[in-house]
């Protein structure tokens, strides 16, 4: 599924984009398109609200944009008792930088880290994982290959677990699907994204 959430819109029909995302089910890979910064506080802010109130999920957020300390006054600013989703291990807050790479700067993904949630999440009885990542991260550290890796192998790794994936990008990936940019590596993230789309469709009845 893609969401593009822009300005105008964003402030008609947010609590309609919310409640897509809020139902996307485990095994799916999902793309965020956006245009606001502060469009991505909003999501993981009422997500994981939401997590904690009905979906009973643990929620891993990779913010890239925005400080760990941020994401968490963001989360508490909407009801969220941050002290007690710590001590629970409901919501986990890890900078994308350390949560994408190593302290060597290697590429190692976050599935490694999921798959640990995922069994905390059995052990807690929670229903799954949820992961809501900021993918700016790759373009910032010019690690598109990274990126692409990751993105392609994605759909493929969490079809049958109880995990689902929201990957967030800015409005530089509107103009992908558009066809506005023309480079390279922007071709190939729209490969990418529409490729990951059909391998959701191909798999749903």
């Amino acid at each position: 599924m893609i969401v593009i959430m822009e300005n105008d819109s964003f402030k008609e029909n947010k609590n309609h984009t919310l409640a897509k995302i809020t139902q996307s089910k485990f095994g799916d890979h999902d793309f965020i398109l956006y245009s606001d910064i502060t469009t991505l506080p909003y999501i993981y802010s009422n997500y994981s609200k939401s997590s904690l109130e009905s979906l009973n999920e643990i929620v891993l957020i990779l913010p890239h944009y925005h400080l760990v300390a941020d994401v968490i006054n963001n989360l508490t600013s909407n009801g969220i008792d941050m002290e007690k989703c710590k001590r629970e291990g409901s919501i986990i807050i890890i900078e994308s930088k350390k949560g994408y790479y190593s302290l060597t700067d290697e590429f190692i993904g976050v599935m490694i880290m999921t798959k640990m949630l995922l069994r905390r999440a059995n052990k807690l009885g929670k229903t799954g994982v949820t992961v809501i990542s900021d993918m700016g991260l790759f373009f910032h550290l010019n690690r598109i290959e990274d990126l692409i890796k990751y993105e392609i192998g994605l759909s493929s790794s969490i079809y049958d677990m109880k995990v689902k994936v929201l990957c967030s990008y800015i409005v530089i990936i509107k103009l992908i699907l558009n066809g506005s940019l023309k480079t390279e590596n922007n071709i190939y993230l729209n490969i990418i994204i529409k490729s990951s789309l059909h391998k959701q469709s191909s798999k749903k009845p």
